[in-house]
């Protein structure tokens, strides 16, 4: 008699366990703005620092993705935590795992197919296979629109990372700034000769001519800002950009966690505005 009723009942708490959502901790800015493209907001409850989120959001915002603790994910207590494999550290992941919680690093995207190949992996973790199949269209439909009016020979575009001080570093081959440069258009001289972000001296900078020169935006933010950078870098002044008015300030989120709809938008902005210009 007992048997009558208790495989339905195990059934039915089988289905109420499958169906209860996902408690989802992102990391990333990338990873954050595909959850929110792919419908699956509802189902977050904390991001990173670099998560950009609407103004009247109030979701947990925890440290930066590369350095966030065991205890502040933990106390979200999410059921998936997800990001690039910029995520971290290590032993924090290693914890979070331990407690049980499942922890999912996507390789991060240097490339369309693989920021595609994300979109997918990302919808089936969230349940939202149909929306991730629709998206990962649009982003291949955007991006064969861009190479279809990049022939080669783009304008020479250089991504320069100012620190403390007047350090400059400058963005080589396998970054996200090149490949950014690159959908949008652009040529970067520097990919030939430097790999990741590299310092550089002024003088060789100069020499290598850029036509476009990207900064972060943040650096960038005031009326000033140009002249300013011009004022404490004074050599700039000799590049075809400072000549030619294209010192360009980006979105520095879209260079975080991958190559995301961010990147894609920004490469789509500098392409129209500044590498497709004769």
């Amino acid at each position: 008699m007992a048997a009558r009723w208790l495989l339905p009942l195990t059934l039915l708490l089988t289905t109420v366990v499958q169906a209860a959502p996902q408690r989802v901790l992102s990391a990333g800015n990338s990873m954050t703005e595909l959850v929110f493209a792919l419908h699956a907001d509802d189902q977050l409850v904390a991001v990173d620092s670099t998560s950009t989120l609407p103004e009247n959001s109030s979701l947990a915002r925890l440290g930066y993705h590369r350095q966030l603790s065991a205890e502040g994910m933990l106390s979200t207590q999410p059921t998936l935590v997800i990001g690039s494999e910029e995520m971290g550290p290590p032993a924090a992941l290693k914890l979070v795992r331990q407690a049980g919680v499942q922890v999912e690093a996507l390789p991060e995207a240097m490339s369309v197919a693989q920021l595609q190949a994300n979109i997918l992996r990302l919808g089936t973790l969230l349940d939202r296979e149909a929306r991730a199949e629709a998206l990962q269209q649009q982003v291949g439909a955007r991006a064969q629109q861009l190479a279809t009016h990049n022939t080669g020979g783009g304008k020479k575009t250089m991504f320069l990372l100012l620190g403390d001080g007047n350090t400059v570093q400058i963005a080589g081959s396998n970054t996200l700034a090149n490949s950014l440069i690159r959908l949008a258009g652009g040529t970067n001289p520097a990919a030939a000769s430097i790999d990741g972000y590299k310092p550089v001296a002024m003088e060789a900078l100069v020499a290598m001519a850029p036509d476009v020169i990207l900064i972060s935006r943040r650096h960038l933010v005031e009326e000033t800002g140009t002249a300013s950078l011009l004022k404490q870098f004074p050599l700039l002044r000799q590049t075809p950009a400072a000549d030619a008015n294209a010192i360009v300030p980006i979105n520095g989120k879209a260079l975080i966690g991958g190559l995301g709809l961010s990147t894609l938008a920004e490469a789509e902005r500098l392409h129209q505005h500044w590498l497709a210009r004769p």
